[in-house]
């Protein structure tokens, strides 16, 4: 095939990627989360027997949405490393795999958020307090927001080394210096969050 054709359809994937990205930062952050507050949010974490006595299906609509902002880096990432400059290409492949870690924690905690803590919460039993507390997202000390965080920070990882692929024009430097900066500040939330695991709802 030829060589602007196959760049061509990698650019193609590539706002594709961006798109899919895009979409799940909006439906999993702001607009989610709204619409999650209009109709029942879980509250401050008093425990998980509260939690559950505040537990709503649609809690769960911000981290479905959350597949798309996941799978859109995917994506996005592989895109940019197949139309990297050659001198690049260790390093954005690099990146892939910094996202592949990404996406493997952060897939985990979605699905824990979108299928195992709502059984639990179904099926509630005193019992069953330990895992709600361990796994669940609205405890600020919970296992998922040490694995969401860190996750966040390995892709803030694949952010920076991706970042040099724009250096075309102005606009496509000011996008390396937002994915550096992004990096910057994920790699700092992960390690914020080793010494102070609460912060991340405060």
């Amino acid at each position: 095939m030829n060589d602007s054709l196959v760049t061509a359809r990698n650019l193609r994937t590539g706002i594709v990627g961006a798109a899919l990205t895009v979409a799940g930062i909006l439906l999993s952050g702001p607009l989610g989360l709204l619409l999650v507050s209009a109709v029942q949010s879980s509250g401050p974490w008093q425990g998980p027997a509260a939690y559950v006595q505040n537990y709503h299906p649609i809690q769960t609509l911000p981290f479905f949405c959350g597949f798309l902002l996941v799978s859109g880096y995917v994506v996005l990432m592989t895109a940019l490393h197949q139309i990297a400059e050659e001198r690049l290409k260790t390093q954005t492949l690099i990146a892939v795999v910094f996202t592949a870690i990404f996406a493997t924690l952060i897939f985990f905690n979605y699905i824990t958020q979108t299928t195992f803590v709502p059984a639990l919460a179904k099926n509630y039993s005193p019992q069953l307090d330990p895992a709600i507390t361990t796994f669940s997202l609205a405890n600020p000390l919970s296992l998922s927001w040490a694995i969401e965080m860190w996750g966040y920070a390995f892709l803030g990882v694949a952010t920076m080394l991706a970042a040099p692929v724009f250096n075309r024009n102005r606009v496509e430097r000011a996008t390396a210096v937002l994915m550096i900066l992004n990096g910057v500040m994920s790699i700092a939330g992960g390690v914020i969050s080793a010494w102070d695991l609460g912060w991340v709802l405060t």
